[in-house]
């Protein structure tokens, strides 16, 4: 959307977080106040960049003759990290992962102030893979936290 400050925001947002919010982890963590074990993976998806396109002369007819400047939206590049959470479809083991990104990214300062579950993404199999041979195993599922623009 022209003139939204979103995407600015969030872009401005991932500069901001630590490496290590999306660096690929091994182990369990105690997400206090949750008192279950949880995969202590990255928390956010890898950032490559906010992309703005050049200012040029680039127009657009509408069709009845009349040329005026063609909107290019601004992008950022980020890690393919599946698709939204139904929360239906969840395990309690699951739901505890879910809690736990929230925890751990209100531990270290952040608030999401979008929270809901459009907001976090669910994939399977190992990030290494290519993304054509990761299954749907349950011990393979991965969640990260998306949507910082009002963080």
């Amino acid at each position: 959307i022209q003139h939204d400050t979103h995407l600015v925001n969030e872009s401005k947002n991932y500069q901001r977080f630590p490496d290590w919010m999306s660096e690929h982890w091994s182990g369990l963590t105690f997400a206090l106040p949750i008192r279950n074990l949880a995969r202590c993976g990255a928390i956010v998806p890898s950032w490559y960049g906010y992309y703005v396109p050049d200012e040029g002369e680039e127009t657009a007819e509408d069709g009845e003759g009349d040329r005026g400047k063609h909107y290019l939206s601004p992008i950022m590049l980020m890690e393919d990290c599946g698709v939204p959470i139904v929360p239906e479809e969840l395990t309690r083991k699951d739901i505890y992962s879910c809690c736990s990104l929230l925890t751990r990214f209100h531990y270290h300062g952040w608030l999401h102030n979008s929270f809901a579950s459009r907001n976090i993404l669910i994939s399977y199999g190992d990030h290494t893979f290519n993304p054509c041979r990761r299954e749907r195993e349950d011990n393979q599922k991965r969640f990260r936290l998306i949507d910082f623009g009002r963080s």
